[in-house]
């Protein structure tokens, strides 16, 4: 199994290493047949897009330089904000990007005292605790167009195959993440049975990462999850 495309990929818009380019450069050499550049949403303290204009620009650059060759999309991952699910979409830039992402991150400026309190503090795993946190999920992916899930379970202990069950109602894909671990193989196992799908993501922070996930498709080839789960696998021959 290896990736067919990837919608995870960071530059130096917030904190990869190389440049829209390069990342499109090495999806090209990889053999991909897309790649989405998706950098850090707003309100990221730390590794946020300073200037949504210019990198929408950039990235509509590649798109018609390499137009014929490789499908280049826009998109953000979009910053959990709040209990209540809000998320980052930057202002009068709603309907700009062909994908958005979100996910927990932290450095983020949360809106509000109690969710910033809540998601800065040492996380409890009470079942209360959990509950609350598994509903702002559900609360981002009821009233958000976004299209995946990232790294289900860093930083917040959350309900996953509740929020499967919720993401697959919506046609809203959990990733796979190459890099975060918190997702195992047996909760994967777990949320397969809800109905959602899956995307592997390399979360590639230098373009020689492009394209790559090898800890995420052991891991759902540990779990069973089959490539037809995954939109992104392509099965090798």
């Amino acid at each position: 199994m290896r990736l067919a495309f990837d919608y995870h990929t960071h530059t130096v818009h917030s904190h990869g290493a190389g440049t829209v380019e390069q990342n499109v450069k090495a999806a090209i050499k990889r053999g991909l047949s897309a790649i989405a550049i998706a950098d850090h949403s707003v309100r990221h303290a730390f590794y946020a897009v300073r200037d949504v204009e210019a990198y929408l620009k950039d990235i509509d650059m590649a798109k018609e330089k390499y137009k014929g060759v490789i499908d280049v999309k826009s998109a953000l991952e979009l910053n959990l904000l709040s209990l209540d699910g809000e998320l980052d979409v930057p202002r009068g830039y709603e309907k700009s990007f062909n994908l958005l992402l979100f996910g927990f991150h932290k450095l983020v400026r949360f809106s509000g005292a109690a969710s910033a309190l809540s998601f800065v503090l040492p996380k409890s795993q009470t079942e209360k605790a959990v509950s609350r946190y598994t509903n702002a999920y559900l609360a981002a992916i009821k009233n958000y167009n976004v299209n995946v899930v990232t790294h289900l379970g860093y930083g917040l202990p959350v309900n996953k195959p509740a929020v499967a069950a919720a993401a697959a109602k919506k046609g809203v894909l959990l990733e796979i993440n190459n890099n975060h671990p918190e997702f195992s193989a047996q909760e994967l196992e777990e949320c397969l049975h809800t109905g959602a799908n899956f995307i592997l993501g390399s979360d590639a922070h230098r373009p020689e990462d492009v394209g790559l996930a090898p800890n995420a498709i052991i891991k759902a080839q540990t779990a069973g999850v089959s490539a037809g789960r995954i939109v992104n696998a392509k099965e090798e021959t």
